[in-house]
This record gives structure tokens, C-alpha cells and sequence, in this order.
């Protein structure tokens, strides 16, 4: 036997040895390994490193080191206690896993060598030596898989922090399990690599892989119906500590198998085998879309899954699910007509009352009633589901005052349109000027008002704006004085053009008596002598007799010979023999200006 052969040989003893040394459970269909130590460590003192090239020459070195330490950690364990063992066990575990990592770089150089020339002899041991140490993994996954039973059985006689502390155990042993089947696929497609047969091989490993796979599936199934029971009991006592941990636990305990899960159906994908059916029951236990779901076959088992669920959820609750939806659609249809009703009944009420409330007061009145008799009848609809109310207006509280700090701004026009309401500083179809805009009130709501301005145009103004500002109701009263003022010349006869004024005012029909109107001498003017006119009149009327006697008035000034000067300026230019030409410029009043026009 060369190198090569002597190599493998005493890594197959050294994993065989590790593993008899930790009594795990052996698989009875598996050959037993030779377990001579001795053996292992001579074959490799007797391979010829200065016949190797670099590389193998250090991985043979490397795996020296590996023996020397395994050597020791073997020793110790026949003297340790339960928890010093506990810790070589697992310093044994990282061992064989770093050996397994070098048989497969060996094989790589095997197959290097193979690419220089032929090595039948090599070809023929390596052949015989990868039968032995196929078993090796073997027993390393059933191992490592009864720990992880002894210690789930102790979680049965554990509460509290030990339960949670033993499932970080079984969380830890699990990884390992999972690396190990890793390392058995590794293996096989290295011994396919080496042009070994992996016929055997691959159904012993896919056996492995299937009862794994039924495994992880019902201990999945155990802990969602574990999560569900304690749930409930949570609910039901929710100051129990005790529960809350079990219930940390049985999380805990979800995530470890499905991870688990998850790794084992890769691998058993990696070899082709029927994995739908775990696929389903992972994407229903994780709930993540992700987990297979574009696989046609997964959704198909995940769409019959849940076809069926709702065949047998619909046969077993659809007759009182349907009774109950039908009492639902007869409460809120009486409950309909009772809006309605109230609607009627208060909008009746409002107009034969002595009450004088503006149209948004009224608007609000009749909508918030039948918005309540509607609320009533939903909250008293959800009720027959069996809906508990209590909780459900605690969080529609919660939402409001979220709701309520994100839409501040709305809030504050809300308010304003409160006090609007309230002070009633205008209404619908008055003329207004408010927040810089000056038309009729088309529409009011507690958010907004909207504007027809006089050229027709629709402006809506936050009610906020509103309120903050200057509010002028033009028609808040019956009664409306028309102020105007008309200028006379100073030649004109000041008692003819009083009396002309009064004449007019009489004349009107749309003039009011009383009030009396006022027309008097009001100001001299830099170009006239200013009358102001003032009827009173019904704020209908207000342009009509702005209108009629402006128009009026031009007329009978012009009939009266009374004249309505305007502004005029008189130019007249000196010329002087001074140093410098200037212009003189005076006006009507008599101030004059000069003007420096000559040329220098």
C-alpha cells in the first residue's frame, strides 16, 4: 500500500475510533470499523512526505496534527467528567469534520495525479479505502442525532431558563447534524468524481435523508400544534411566566427544525427525490413565499392543501356562517331605514323650531344623527360574528389619535369650522371677504369654505385661514348704505347742486326713507368741491342705485349746467437771458417749478 492508500487508511480509523470512543447509536446495517489506533498512526509516520509535492506534502503534515490531537483528546475522555467530556466530545466532532475536508482534498490530488499518467495500483486502493470510510459519516450523523434525542428527552423534566438552555443545546447539535449530512453529499459526488460506484452508497444516504426528512416534518407539526396550545393558554393567563417561556421555547423549537428542514430537502433535491410535500408543510410552518413556492409542484401541494382546508372548513362552519351573514345584512338594512328616518325626522324638527342654525349647523345635525343609528347597527352587525367590541374601540382610539397627530392641519381647519359654526360669522349665499377673497359663499363644510367670486370664479379656503383672519359679511344685515362722493367746480352754485343731489335720492324707488339718506358738503379738493351721497337701501339693491344714480347724476349735472372738474395742469415756458436757460413750470394752485435746461 502506497502514501495515498496508507493516508485514507488512518483517517478511516481515526473517525471509527472517535466514534466508538463516544458509544453513539451505529447504524446495524453499517460494517464496523478497525479501531487500532496504533495501526492508523504508523501507516501514516510511514508515508514518504519528501515523495509528495508541496501541497500533499502539507496536507499529510496537517493531518499528522490532526491524529496527535485526537490522540490526546481520546485519552482524556477515559478520565473526564460528565461536563470536561462534553466539551471533547464536541473538540472530537470539529476533528473528524476538518479530517473529512482533507480525505476530499486528498481525492483532488489523486485526480491531479491521474491527469500526469495512469495509477491503477493507487486507483484500487483508493477504491477499498473509500469503503471504509463511508460507514465513518454513517455513524457520525446517528450519533450525533442520539444526543439530540437524550437531550430532548431531558427538556420533559426541565421548566423555565434550563428548558430554554437545552434548547440552545439541541439548536447546536442540530447544526452539526445538518453539516453532516452536507458532508455525506460532499462524499458521494467526490467518490462520483473519483469514478467510484455510488450505487450502494447513494440509496443508503437517500434512507438516511428520507427518515430525517419524516422527522424534522412530525417534530414540525409538534411544535406548531405545541405553539397554538400555548398561545391559547397565554391568552387565557397572561401573567403566567411560566407559559411565556415554554412558549419562547416552542418557538425556538420551530425554528431549529425547519431550518433543519430546510437543509435537508436542498440536499435531497441535489439527488433528485420527491420533496413537495415537505416543501408545503415549510412554506406553511415559516410562512415565507420563498421557501419553494415557485416550484409548480410545492404550489400545487400548497393550493390542494389549502382547497381542502377550506372544502372541510366550509362544510363543518358554512350553514352558521351563512345564517349569521344573513342576520348581518338585515341589521344594517333596518338600521339603513332608521338613518333614513332620523334624517327626515330631524330635518322636519329643525324647520318648524324657532331655532335660527345656519345651513352647516343643520348639514352637520342631520349627517352625524344618521351617521350614529348607522355605527349603532354595524358595532351591533359585528357583535353576531362574534367580535368583541371592547378591544375593537380601544384600537380605533389608538388609530384616531394616530390618525389625529398626522393630520394636524386638518384638525385646525376642522376646529376653526367649529367656531364658524358656532359664532356664525356667515353663511351660505352671504357676500364675504375673508382670507383675501371677496365673493359668495357657494358651500361650507368643518374643513373648508367655498368662494363664487364675482367674476364667477370657485375659490375654496381653509376654514383655518378663515377664522384667523378678518372676516367682512357684506350681507349679514337687511339694510345696506351706498357711499359715493361727487365733485363739483369751485364756480358751480353749491346749493343748486345739493338740491339736484336731494332730487335724485327722492326720485329713487329703491331708496330708502328710513334710514334717511345724507348728502352734504364733504371736502374741498385740489380740483373740485366734493359732495358725499349716502342712501340706505336692501342689500339686494345696493349696485342698482349705485348704478342708476351715478348714471343719474352725470346727467342732471349736465342738464343743471353744473360741471364735474377733474385734474389739470398749466404749462407755461419763460425764456430768460441768464447764465443758464430755464424752464418755468406752474400750476393751478400756484407753485411753480424750475427746470435747468440749458446745454453746457
Amino acid at each position: 500500500m502506497n502514501w495515498f492508500g496508507k493516508t485514507i487508511a488512518c483517517l478511516t480509523i481515526l473517525i471509527a475510533v472517535g466514534l466508538g470512543t463516544w458509544n453513539g447509536s451505529i447504524n446495524s446495517t453499517f460494517a464496523q470499523e478497525p479501531t487500532d489506533t496504533t495501526t492508523a498512526q504508523a501507516l501514516l509516520e510511514s508515508v514518504p512526505t519528501d515523495s509528495l509535492d508541496e501541497s500533499a506534502a502539507n496536507l499529510v503534515a496537517r493531518i499528522k496534527r490532526v491524529i496527535d490531537i485526537g490522540d490526546d483528546i481520546t485519552q482524556k475522555l477515559t478520565t473526564a467528567n460528565a461536563e470536561d467530556s462534553l466539551v471533547l466530545r464536541l473538540q472530537i466532532t470539529t476533528l473528524v469534520e476538518y479530517l473529512m475536508d482533507d480525505v476530499h482534498e486528498l481525492a483532488d490530488v489523486l485526480i491531479g495525479l491521474e491527469e500526469k499518467g495512469p495509477q491503477e495500483q493507487l486507483r484500487a486502493e483508493v477504491e477499498e479505502l473509500y469503503g471504509y470510510a463511508t460507514p465513518g459519516i454513517w455513524n457520525y450523523i446517528n450519533r450525533l442525532r442520539g444526543e439530540i434525542d437524550e437531550t430532548r428527552g431531558r427538556r420533559l423534566s426541565t421548566t423555565g431558563a434550563d428548558r430554554l438552555a437545552l434548547e440552545d443545546r439541541v439548536a447546536m447539535l442540530t447544526s452539526r447534524v445538518d453539516h453532516g449530512y452536507e458532508i455525506g453529499q460532499a462524499h458521494i459526488e467526490k467518490r462520483k468524481a473519483l469514478g467510484l460506484d455510488t450505487t450502494a452508497v447513494t440509496i443508503t444516504f437517500k434512507d438516511l435523508l428520507t427518515g430525517r426528512a419524516r422527522e424534522l416534518s412530525g417534530r414540525v407539526g409538534l411544535a406548531l400544534e405545541r405553539i397554538d396550545d400555548l398561545t391559547a393558554r397565554v391568552s387565557d393567563v397572561p401573567d403566567d411566566a411560566e407559559l411565556r417561556v415554554n412558549l419562547v421555547a416552542a418557538h425556538k423549537s420551530l425554528d431549529i427544525n425547519t431550518a433543519s428542514m430546510a437543509v435537508v430537502l436542498d440536499i435531497m433535491d441535489a439527488f433528485e427525490m420527491s420533496t413537495e410535500d415537505y416543501r408545503a408543510q415549510l412554506v406553511t410552518a415559516t410562512r415565507d413565499l420563498t421557501t419553494g413556492l415557485l416550484d409548480k409542484d410545492v404550489a400545487a401541494g400548497l393550493i390542494s392543501r389549502a382547497v381542502g382546508g377550506a372544502k372541510d372548513w366550509l362544510v363543518e362552519n358554512g350553514p352558521g356562517l351563512l345564517v349569521k351573514f344573513l342576520l348581518i345584512f338585515i341589521i344594517l338594512f333596518i338600521f339603513r331605514i332608521l338613518a333614513r328616518l332620523v334624517r327626515k325626522g330631524l330635518g322636519r324638527a329643525l324647520d318648524a323650531s324657532s331655532l335660527n342654525v345656519s345651513t352647516l349647523l343643520r348639514r352637520m345635525i342631520l349627517t352625524s344623527a344618521a351617521n350614529a343609528v348607522l355605527i349603532l347597527g354595524l358595532l351591533i352587525a359585528l357583535s353576531q360574528l362574534g367580535i368583541t367590541l371592547g378591544p375593537l374601540l380601544a384600537g380605533l382610539g389608538v388609530a384616531g389619535f394616530i390618525v389625529g397627530f398626522a393630520l394636524q392641519d386638518t384638525l385646525a381647519n376642522f376646529a376653526a369650522g367649529m367656531m364658524i359654526l358656532i359664532y356664525r360669522p356667515y353663511d351660505v349665499g352671504d357676500l364675504v371677504d375673508a382670507a383675501g377673497v371677496f365673493g359668495k359663499v357657494n358651500k361650507m363644510s368643518l374643513v373648508s369654505t367655498t368662494i363664487l367670486t364675482i367674476d364667477n370664479q370657485t375659490i375654496i379656503v381653509p376654514n383655518n385661514k378663515i377664522w384667523g383672519d378678518v372676516i367682512k359679511n357684506v350681507t349679514a344685515q337687511d339694510l345696506r348704505r351706498v357711499d359715493m362722493v361727487f365733485g363739483i367746480g369751485y364756480a358751480d352754485d353749491i346749493p343748486k347742486a345739493e338740491k339736484v343731489l336731494e332730487d335724485i335720492l327722492r326720485q329713487h324707488d329703491k331708496v330708502l326713507d328710513d334710514p334717511p339718506y345724507t348728502v352734504k358738503l364733504h371736502t374741498l379738493g385740489e380740483s373740485s368741491v366734493d359732495f358725499i351721497v349716502r342712501p340706505w337701501v336692501a342689500v339686494d339693491d345696493y349696485w342698482d342705485v349705485y348704478w342708476d344714480v351715478t348714471r343719474t347724476v352725470k346727467m342732471r349735472f349736465d342738464e343743471e349746467d353744473i360741471s364735474i372738474p377733474f385734474p389739470q395742469r398749466d404749462v407755461h415756458i419763460y425764456e430768460e437771458q441768464v447764465s443758464g436757460a430755464r424752464e418755468s413750470v406752474a400750476d393751478t394752485k400756484g407753485q411753480t417749478e424750475e427746470v435747468d435746461i440749458s446745454d453746457e
